[in-house]
């Protein structure tokens, strides 16, 4: 269950979409949507020009942009007295791993993690801020960020049922309407494209259940992936532990991922145990049920205190979902993830089960 401190260089990373997108402005016509083609000017986009009403007042010029491609879920709905309950922001859908984009020019000014979530801050011109979460961090804190340019990818655990984006805007302690904003650019300004249906749905979009679909779809026909990006450091074998010096079962798999990075559950299962364990640090058990024949679970050790509260006892988690992040907790002599598989309640090579 340890290793030595490796450097991430493993396995190759995964696809996605570039860290810039096309801007779209008022003059520019039609926004595609990533991956798919231009739809018809009365279903994607609507621009909204504030020029009955003149511009917001202290609302910052510059380039606004949606952070992610999906629906409103959940719509801006302040409480009636700062101490109230309310919606101090919105909630845009998305699927795990979407790029999340900054929403305006901005330099960042958090990176860390809230009450269990990771989050970051971007500070615009005139001392507006955007929040964003959950969120895995693509930037660090004092990075100048352009609009549109990828500052994260989404995590899973904000939204019941599926995956969205939680974006907040502030000046000081104030929260206002980030969609307000990004519509009304700025006097002066570029006016962002919005999708039409960019507004809160009783019933979602035909166009964005489809997209659902077919990413339940991919990953239902995918090999399940590998738990962590990084290069086997310690195989499943008999070996002198580095630290006690005693000969020992190494139960799993060392993989040498970096500190922070990701951990995903590699099935879908529940959640049977999230809490530290003796030598192990924090530790996650998924159960898996029945598969080809034996029952599988799986688990995931020396994990990051960040980790702590990310998925809970009795939670249900998809294939590739992230609930943890890579640490050194425990009996470790660097940051790696200790991944084990057990068939029937007996430990097991995982390296079998994985693509």
């Amino acid at each position: 269950m340890t290793s030595t401190p490796s450097t991430h260089t493993g396995r190759p990373a995964r696809s996605g979409p570039p860290s810039h997108r096309p801007i779209a402005r008022v003059r520019a016509g039609l926004r595609r949507r990533p991956g798919g083609p231009a739809r018809g000017a009365a279903v994607l986009l609507c621009v909204v020009l504030l020029l009955a009403v003149g511009p917001t007042a202290g609302w910052a010029d510059g380039v606004h942009v949606i952070p992610v491609d999906g629906p409103v879920l959940r719509g801006y709905d302040p409480p009636a007295k700062k101490w109230r309950a309310g919606h101090r922001g919105v909630d845009l859908g998305g699927i795990v791993d979407d790029v999340v984009h900054a929403a305006a020019d901005g330099t960042v000014t958090f990176v860390g993690t809230i009450n269990g979530v990771r989050m970051l801050t971007v500070t615009h011109e005139g001392g507006l801020r955007t929040t964003y979460q959950p969120v895995a961090a693509t930037v660090a804190q004092g990075d100048h960020v352009m609009a549109g340019q990828q500052i994260g990818t989404l995590l899973a655990g904000h939204c019941p049922g599926q995956a969205c984006l939680h974006l907040g805007l502030k000046r000081g302690d104030e929260y206002l309407d980030p969609l307000a904003w990004i519509n009304g650019g700025g006097s002066g300004g570029d006016v962002s494209l919005l999708p039409a249906d960019a507004a809160l749905h009783d019933v979602l979009p035909a166009w964005w259940v489809e997209r659902l679909r077919r990413a339940a779809a991919d990953a239902g026909g995918k090999a399940p992936g590998w738990p962590a990006d990084g290069p086997v450091t310690s195989p499943f074998s008999n070996r002198i532990n580095p630290i006690l010096g005693t000969s020992e079962l190494h139960d799993g798999l060392d993989i040498g991922a970096s500190c922070g990075s990701p951990v995903r559950a590699a099935w879908a299962g529940t959640v049977s145990y999230a809490a530290p364990m003796s030598g192990f640090g924090n530790r996650v058990e998924v159960d898996h049920g029945e598969m080809e024949g034996r029952h599988r679970s799986s688990s995931y050790n020396h994990l990051a205190d960040e980790s702590v509260g990310l998925v809970h006892v009795g939670d249900h988690v998809e294939a590739g979902q992230v609930i943890a992040y890579v640490g050194t907790t425990g009996l470790s002599t660097g940051c790696h993830l200790h991944f084990s598989v057990y068939l029937d309640g007996s430990a097991v090579d995982p390296a079998p089960y994985l693509p």
